[in-house]
């Protein structure tokens, strides 16, 4: 599937998950008898990529010299990542909160076969190498609650938007690429104490990256728990 593609779909989840979320929590947002609250918290999990998409590829050796070369889709690594977040729920509306979130994983493009064309109209195949990347992300994200569904069980969902960084190796040199995306949400939270909560979520993001002469699009689903702490509650 192309950029543009995932690009359309990616934007046509964003009211369908707003209308989602919404349909949940609806039923509680006048009744909620909770408190303005700030946390914090550490998770991990297992981050599953799809395939680079829309792929150009800048390189010395490959195909014996290629600049913004045309290629197939490129496979990547699943495996673990890891992160912290923290955010707040206001007071004047329980149910709304903003946080900002902040993790890290490690997609490297496996070793493949890759065929493509060049602007001049040469097709060539060769061998790609495993390729590292290194990929940080940074979101601000806006939360939907529903804490009236029960005393410790609350789901929640959201949107965000943010950068994704994105270091890899070229020629011996590392360089790393700031790239805006965005990200959605969705996910619950046991209470365990006043103050210490379990969590489970579901992240989905979608970006253009560009790294060691690769650029392509790029999406993610990725599966994490945690353990938050509240305070001000």
């Amino acid at each position: 599937m192309n950029a543009v593609r995932w690009s359309s779909v990616a934007r046509s989840w964003i009211p369908g998950a707003l209308l989602v979320v919404w349909t949940v929590t609806g039923s509680g947002l006048l009744t909620t008898t909770a408190q303005a609250e700030w946390y914090v918290g550490g998770y991990g999990g297992i981050s599953a990529p799809g395939s680079l998409s829309n792929v150009t590829v800048s390189d010395a050796t490959l195909g014996g010299g290629v600049t913004n070369a045309r290629i197939n889709d490129l496979e990547l690594k699943s495996g673990l990542l890891g992160g912290i977040k923290g955010g707040y729920f206001f007071q004047s509306r329980p149910w709304l909160g903003i946080e900002t979130d902040l993790y890290t994983q490690k997609p490297d493009v496996k070793q493949q076969t890759v065929v493509g064309g060049t602007s001049s109209g040469s097709v060539f195949a060769a061998n790609m190498p495993t390729t590292s990347l290194r990929l940080t992300v940074w979101t601000v994200n806006l939360i939907i609650r529903s804490p009236s569904m029960s005393d410790v069980f609350q789901p929640y969902g959201g949107i965000g938007y943010g950068f994704f960084f994105a270091t890899g190796s070229q020629a011996g040199q590392s360089n790393t690429q700031a790239n805006p995306g965005f990200q959605f949400v969705a996910g619950a939270r046991y209470v365990l104490t006043q103050e210490w909560a379990l969590f489970g979520e579901f992240k989905y993001n979608n970006t253009n990256i560009r790294f060691s002469g690769i650029k392509g699009n790029y999406d993610s689903q990725n599966f994490v728990v945690g353990l938050m702490w509240h305070f001000g509650r």
